[in-house]
């Protein structure tokens, strides 16, 4: 294998889609969790996240194809 197809086997690429924002895929290197994916876009921890409709723990490690789903917590009175 080449250096180029070991590198792209190595790489990760999730979706990520913040509620009322944008939607983008992420890519990273293996191996890639939440948080590291989380701290990279900016997000706070005022929003509710879910790795394929499941709430996961910020260590949780990413495969390729995965759908993050960052939604703001709502406040109200």
């Amino acid at each position: 294998m080449t250096t180029d197809l070991l590198e792209r086997e190595r790489a990760v690429a999730v979706k990520v889609v913040m509620m009322g924002k944008n939607v983008t895929t992420f890519h990273g290197k293996e191996p890639l969790s939440l948080g590291d994916v989380l701290a990279e876009m900016g997000t706070t921890g005022n929003t509710e996240v879910r790795v394929n409709g499941v709430t996961v723990d910020k260590t949780h490690r990413l495969t390729s194809g995965d759908m993050v789903l960052v939604v703001p917590k709502i406040r109200g009175g």
